[in-house]
């Protein structure tokens, strides 16, 4: 049995409204209907999406995994459905994505830089993703190129690192640590620690720098770095980051270098199948480059082949 997209469409307003009722007349379906058509994708997908009671729905572990999947499957049709509108636009479109970690004070900046520069013939469409989740929405939004720590494995992107970022521990200005201008790994071996999620990349990364803490040691487990530096605000632990995403701490909160040779990669990709990067595209590569340049943090040969406006060769025979 073929998978509707008008089943997708109405489980997800199910999730977002929380009701059968609001989503059948969301989706112009009677009740009846609805409940039709939830149950004819639940069978051809072999599995429960809710946990029905008399008054509501809630979804089941496996019916939340199929959410984010069928989210970004519906935001995809949308743009396909769009996709005679945004054709009749003159201007040039360049599609950005960006890893949340650096969004705020390295990449965007450089976007939109380029954007105002070419603004009369360009636009730009910038979707912003958690790095354990651009292997699925890298499909349901496409884009011609992306910033961040990519620390995944992708058969069909090509990905150059620009600049091996070394480490800082953010922490609360109470803290004793804050006063000193470097640390090592046995300086903060006893801190209360806010980490990243298990199933982040990036949390593995650093894990040589955290040694053998004790899980009591873990006050906070979140998945966002951000809000774990926000987090340390109120001295309830410290966190361990690279120090580009710590560019801009709030005026109560230090981050101090850490003295280790660790360092974790930051890269610009592309999806294997673009014929070429566009102009803009390495224009935007190359202000990044120097704004990570500008922060005194050494950049990669690639990286420096970027800042000349050149698209390193050996990455060149890896698009068609």
């Amino acid at each position: 049995m073929e998978i509707k997209v008008k089943s997708i469409k109405l489980f997800c307003s199910i999730v977002e409204t929380g009701s059968l009722i609001a989503a059948a007349n969301k989706n112009l379906l009677s009740a009846p209907a609805a409940s039709r058509v939830l149950s004819q994708l639940e069978d051809r997908l072999g599995f429960k999406l809710f946990h029905r009671t008399n008054r509501n729905l809630s979804l089941t572990e496996e019916g939340a995994d199929f959410y984010r999947i069928a989210m970004e499957s519906v935001r995809a049709w949308k743009h396909l459905e769009d996709y005679p509108i945004r054709r009749s636009h003159h201007k040039r479109i360049l599609r950005v994505a960006l890893l949340a970690r650096h969004t705020s004070d390295v990449t965007l900046p450089a976007v939109v830089k380029i954007l105002k520069k070419h603004e009369e013939h360009l636009r730009v469409t910038i979707d912003v993703h958690a790095s354990r989740d651009i292997y699925y929405s890298k499909y349901s939004h496409p884009f011609d190129v992306g910033f961040g720590i990519l620390l995944s494995d992708h058969d069909d992107l090509v990905k150059v690192n620009l600049a091996n970022l070394p480490f800082c521990l953010v922490m609360s200005k109470e803290n004793p640590l804050s006063n000193r201008k470097i640390l090592k790994p046995a300086d903060f071996a006893r801190e209360r620690f806010i980490v990243l999620s298990r199933d982040i990349k990036e949390r593995n990364a650093c894990g040589p720098l955290l040694g053998n803490i004790d899980e009591n040691q873990i006050v906070g487990e979140v998945s966002s770095t951000q809000v774990a530096i926000r987090m340390t605000r109120k001295n309830v632990g410290v966190h361990l980051t690279d120090v580009l995403a710590a560019v801009k701490v709030s005026d109560d909160c230090a981050a101090i270098p850490v003295a280790d040779p660790l360092t974790i990669p930051f890269s610009v990709f592309w999806p294997k199948s673009s014929t070429a990067l566009s102009p803009e595209a390495i224009e935007c590569i190359a202000e990044i480059v120097n704004n990570i340049q500008q922060l005194g943090i050494e950049v990669t040969e690639d990286g420096q082949s970027f800042l000349q406006g050149k698209v390193p060769e050996k990455y060149l025979e890896a698009t068609p």
